[in-house]
């Protein structure tokens, strides 16, 4: 059920009772205060009704969106094991760096801007003007807390790490690769060409 129909249901049920309310008044049956008195108490919960009705919808949607989102991302890409193909030692360090561009956290936020409708962009950009005026280090961890972002995910202890859909791993492995990079602008120079 969409917002717009779970309005119009809620306005045919307010109709629907006021409509009953009179007749039992025009029959003497009730009168108009104790009328006043239980409409009042039915407009107070149909509205606490109402709002859970469009919190649920809402998460419907969310859950949608993901499921979606999910789809056609297809499954995450761990950045921890690109990044150990480059040095074993200190994977996250190295996702650090990548984070410390500017333009790394702007594809970041277009990104989270075209597919999360949960993404706090005015923290994010607080977050990325923070970054570059103090020495406050960029992790995913703080990425995600701050901005509510979902691109990437963390997960700690053994076996843990950082993974990304596969446009943020594609954006990750480019910087870590001049020779990759090169390859997609010869690839994108020829395919004008062609």
């Amino acid at each position: 059920m969409t917002s717009e129909e779970s309005s119009e249901l809620y306005i045919r049920i307010a109709f629907q009772y006021e409509s009953a309310l009179d007749q039992l008044i025009g029959k003497g049956l009730i009168d108009k205060d104790f009328a006043d008195k239980h409409k009042k108490a039915f407009y107070d919960s149909l509205d606490e009704e109402k709002l859970r009705t469009s919190q649920k919808i809402r998460s419907r949607t969310e859950i949608m969106r993901r499921y979606v989102r999910g789809i056609i991302c297809g499954d995450m890409v761990s950045l921890t094991e690109i990044a150990r193909q480059y040095t074993e030692d200190s994977p996250g360090y190295v996702i650090q760096s990548w984070m410390r561009s500017r333009n790394t956290l702007e594809f970041l936020r277009q990104w989270e801007n075209d597919m999360n409708g949960g993404f706090d962009d005015r923290v994010c950009e607080a977050l990325i003007h923070e970054a570059h005026t103090t020495s406050l280090t960029i992790t995913p961890s703080l990425w995600i807390k701050r901005t509510h972002a979902v691109g990437m995910r963390v997960k700690q202890g053994k076996g843990g790490g950082v993974n990304a859909y596969p446009e943020i791993a594609a954006d990750f492995r480019l910087w870590l690769d001049p020779a990759e990079r090169l390859a997609l602008v010869r690839l994108t120079q020829k395919m004008k060409i062609d």
